[in-house]
Protein backbone atom coordinates (compact mmCIF):
# COMPACT_ATOMS: atom_id res chain seq x y z
CA UNK A 1 0.00 0.00 0.00
CA UNK A 2 1.21 3.68 -0.81
CA UNK A 3 0.41 6.05 1.70
CA UNK A 4 0.79 9.81 1.59
CA UNK A 5 0.08 12.19 4.50
CA UNK A 6 1.31 15.71 5.66
CA UNK A 7 4.22 15.47 8.43
CA UNK A 8 2.97 17.25 12.11
CA UNK A 9 6.21 19.54 11.83
CA UNK A 10 6.22 23.53 12.10
CA UNK A 11 7.29 23.49 8.94
CA UNK A 12 4.87 21.78 7.76
CA UNK A 13 2.39 24.11 9.24
CA UNK A 14 4.42 27.43 7.98
CA UNK A 15 4.11 25.43 4.64
CA UNK A 16 0.62 23.76 4.11
CA UNK A 17 -1.49 25.92 6.08
CA UNK A 18 -0.36 29.32 6.63
CA UNK A 19 1.63 28.84 3.04
CA UNK A 20 -0.97 27.03 1.23
CA UNK A 21 -4.47 28.22 2.59
CA UNK A 22 -3.96 32.02 3.67
CA UNK A 23 -0.72 33.40 1.65
CA UNK A 24 -1.10 31.48 -1.85
CA UNK A 25 -4.89 30.86 -1.54
CA UNK A 26 -4.05 27.31 -3.51
CA UNK A 27 -7.03 25.37 -0.85
CA UNK A 28 -9.48 27.00 0.76
CA UNK A 29 -9.06 28.17 4.44
CA UNK A 30 -9.31 25.59 7.34
CA UNK A 31 -8.48 22.59 4.91
CA UNK A 32 -5.66 21.41 7.33
CA UNK A 33 -5.67 20.41 10.42
CA UNK A 34 -2.18 20.46 12.11
CA UNK A 35 -3.30 18.35 14.91
CA UNK A 36 -4.45 15.20 12.34
CA UNK A 37 -1.03 15.53 10.46
CA UNK A 38 1.10 12.31 11.19
CA UNK A 39 4.76 12.14 11.88
CA UNK A 40 6.88 9.12 10.27
CA UNK A 41 6.79 7.13 13.60
CA UNK A 42 3.36 7.43 14.26
CA UNK A 43 3.06 6.16 11.01
CA UNK A 44 5.23 3.49 11.55
CA UNK A 45 3.73 2.13 14.70
CA UNK A 46 0.07 2.42 13.41
CA UNK A 47 0.98 0.74 9.87
CA UNK A 48 2.91 -2.18 12.44
CA UNK A 49 -0.12 -2.21 14.96
CA UNK A 50 -2.20 -3.37 11.61
CA UNK A 51 0.06 -5.82 10.48
CA UNK A 52 1.86 -3.92 7.65
CA UNK A 53 5.55 -3.36 7.70
CA UNK A 54 6.90 0.31 6.35
CA UNK A 55 9.30 0.06 3.87
CA UNK A 56 10.49 3.55 2.86
CA UNK A 57 9.11 6.99 3.38
CA UNK A 58 10.06 9.83 0.78
CA UNK A 59 9.78 13.03 0.92
CA UNK A 60 7.48 15.06 -1.68
CA UNK A 61 9.11 18.77 -2.50
CA UNK A 62 8.03 21.84 -4.15
CA UNK A 63 10.05 23.46 -5.76
CA UNK A 64 8.93 26.97 -6.10
CA UNK A 65 11.68 28.31 -8.99
CA UNK A 66 10.69 25.60 -11.21
CA UNK A 67 7.12 25.71 -10.07
CA UNK A 68 7.61 22.05 -10.08
CA UNK A 69 7.15 18.94 -7.53
CA UNK A 70 9.41 16.25 -6.92
CA UNK A 71 10.51 13.00 -4.85
CA UNK A 72 12.89 13.42 -1.97
CA UNK A 73 14.87 12.63 1.34
CA UNK A 74 12.72 15.64 3.16
CA UNK A 75 9.91 14.73 4.80
CA UNK A 76 9.44 17.06 6.82
CA UNK A 77 6.24 18.81 5.27
CA UNK A 78 4.51 16.28 2.62
CA UNK A 79 5.80 12.63 2.35
CA UNK A 80 4.90 8.81 0.94
CA UNK A 81 4.88 5.93 2.81
CA UNK A 82 5.24 2.47 0.85
CA UNK A 83 4.17 -0.53 3.17
CA UNK A 84 3.79 -4.32 2.74
CA UNK A 85 2.00 -7.14 4.63
CA UNK A 86 3.95 -8.10 7.03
Amino acid sequence: MILSTLNRTLKAYALAIIGAEFVLRWLPVGTHQWQRFVRPDELASALAAAGLTLIRTEGLIYDPFADEWRLGADTDVNYFATTVRA
